[in-house]
């Protein structure tokens, strides 16, 4: 589900921001941006993350905001050797090959490995103000995800009580389905036999087979159990609810192929591909709730 969330904490070592943005994904996975070389605690920080959230794709940046050079935790350390094998080198190819150009400090500064940040034993005491700086992003989160699950939740009422209407259209439709092929059926046979009697027990026999063929009330059943189900694990089932809704709305999806192929009727099929179109879009929302 997507959302953000910002937190922040004061600390001795500056204020601690931390910002949290999350998108739709299958399962939950969790990416930091670079915070001044603290990359030892992003472990302690999946861990907090991970009791509370179930799925998504979690973007974390921590910032600090510093007074100055007090309460600067990192060291810099600059790898004087490896400047040199880079300078060495640049030096080497621009003979090789004749190539002219100025070499300069900050080009060298900024190859990877010349510059360390280490944090050190003292990075622990920072991760108090992190953890609860994060915590205070997680939380605004959380709400903004539930606000946005209140509009999903409403959004998959309304598509419901569509689906409902549509059965019912079914279940009217049926009978007049039924009792349409009974008159088609004896209108067909009174021409077949001409000016002969017709046959009412081979007639009847015929319709009842059709009835029996496209017999679709223990598929409407089913399918109207399902929606009391969804309806159901959208009031009372807490955490990851969102594998446990799109499982019903498969089985949904299945009852209504069912109806389809067995309705034997336009106006049915009609319905029917309207069933189907809200299970589809309901399925397709169910990718942004946990």
């Amino acid at each position: 589900m997507t959302g953000f969330g910002k937190g922040a904490e004061k600390s001795p070592y500056g204020n601690i921001i931390a910002e949290i943005k999350s998108l739709n994904h299958r399962h939950l996975s969790v990416d930091f941006a670079s915070f001044e070389g603290f990359f030892l605690l992003e472990k302690k920080l999946k861990d907090v993350f991970a009791k509370r959230l179930a799925r998504g794709k979690v973007f974390v940046k921590i910032s600090r905001e510093k007074k100055g050079n007090k309460g600067l935790l990192e060291e810099i350390h600059i790898n004087e050797h490896m400047i040199k094998e880079y300078a060495s080198r640049i030096k080497t190819i621009q003979k090789d090959l004749a190539l002219k150009g100025e070499l300069k400090i900050q080009d060298l500064m900024g190859f990877p490995g010349v510059i360390r940040q280490d944090v050190g034993e003292e990075g622990e005491k920072l991760w108090p103000f992190i953890k609860r700086a994060a915590e205070k992003a997680l939380k605004n989160l959380i709400k903004y995800r539930e606000r946005e699950g209140a509009k999903l939740a409403k959004d998959f009422s309304q598509r419901l009580g569509k689906i409902r209407k549509a059965i019912n259209s079914i279940r009217k439709r049926e009978k007049q389905a039924i009792e349409g092929y009974r008159k088609r059926l004896l209108r067909m046979t009174k021409m077949a036999a001409a000016k002969e009697e017709t046959d009412k027990g081979k007639l009847e026999e015929e319709v009842a087979l059709f009835a029996r063929n496209c017999d679709i009330t223990e598929e409407l059943v089913r399918l109207e159990n399902h929606l009391d189900g969804y309806i159901l694990v959208l009031k009372r089932v807490k955490g990851d609810v969102g594998k446990k809704l799109d499982f019903i709305a498969q089985e949904m999806h299945r009852e209504a192929n069912t109806i389809g192929a067995k309705g034997n009727d336009y106006l049915i099929s009609r319905q029917v591909i309207d069933i189907k179109s809200e299970i589809e879009k309901i399925r397709e929302q169910l990718k942004n709730i946990e």
